[in-house]
């Protein structure tokens, strides 16, 4: 990491431990979990937009980036300006197609932002981006649901405790990473819970990780770390749902009906 990184980095803390201070107190458990160096993928629960990545940031014993979407921004100068800033902490821009069908009907003007064209160059880059991090031995942070259930831009989710079914893009982002390394990556699954006081109490549970060679497909990865994330973040109506999905996902990738333990009490 050069003198220049550190200092972004520094920078980055800094504002997320002044935000925590005012807004939000984090409860952090699992961070043994986390390998001292050496590339990491930390996939976590989406929860809230903005104190999802500030706990994350005051929380971890290492520097970490996020793989953020560039899809909310309203104008072409918020565009430009987070685009640098992301440039310049080494974080990795996507653009969800889903997003911008969905927030394009409200408002013409991000239609003269991004077009469908633009998703597939954003993905690409995204893919190495993310891989070249891993490589330096960089964490990187993803939320494979791929919206939170509070932003103040669009979301589809519609209840407190509603977890989407996971898309598989850390898979693809671990196997080109180990391909390119010749080691395995950790992914460590990280489940966010809040509570609402004076101030938000934010309660984030990391697990053990998981790797690739341990799974016949990315599609049981992928339900596995559903189910452990949901467990970690200690919804039983969360489980549930979780479990349904990744049901339904086990039984299309392994053609036979998948038997799903029930979530420990």
């Amino acid at each position: 990491m050069t003198l220049f990184d550190r200092l972004v980095s520094q920078v980055i803390r800094l504002g997320a431990r002044a935000l925590a201070a005012a807004r939000v107190e984090p409860l952090v458990t699992g961070l043994e979990h986390i390998p001292a160096d050496g590339p990491v993928l930390l996939v976590a629960r989406h929860y809230h937009h903005l104190f999802d990545g500030v706990v994350l940031l005051v929380s971890m014993p290492r520097p970490i980036h996020f793989l953020v979407s560039l899809d909310w921004v309203k104008n072409s100068y918020a565009r430009r300006l987070v685009t640098r800033a992301t440039r310049m902490a080494h974080w990795p821009v996507v653009v969800r197609s889903d997003a911008l069908r969905a927030s394009a009907n409200r408002e013409r003007s991000l239609r003269q932002l991004f077009t469908a064209a633009a998703v597939q160059p954003y993905q690409r880059r995204a893919l190495s981006d993310s891989v070249a991090l891993l490589a330096r031995g960089g964490v990187l942070v993803m939320f494979p649901e791929g919206y939170p259930n509070i932003d103040p831009h669009f979301t589809p989710k519609t209840r407190p405790e509603e977890i989407l079914p996971f898309r598989a893009g850390f898979a693809t982002i671990a196997a080109a990473a180990e391909k390119r390394l010749g080691v395995r990556v950790p992914i460590i699954p990280g489940g966010f819970r809040y509570a609402k006081t004076d101030r938000w109490i934010a309660r984030l549970n990391l697990g053990a990780p998981a790797y690739l060679e341990d799974f016949p497909s990315r599609r049981l990865l992928v339900s596995h770390m559903e189910r452990q994330i949901a467990e970690l973040s200690g919804s039983w109506r969360v489980i549930n749902h979780v479990q349904t999905i990744a049901r339904r996902g086990e039984e299309a990738a392994t053609g036979c009906t998948a038997t799903i333990p029930p979530p420990r009490p």
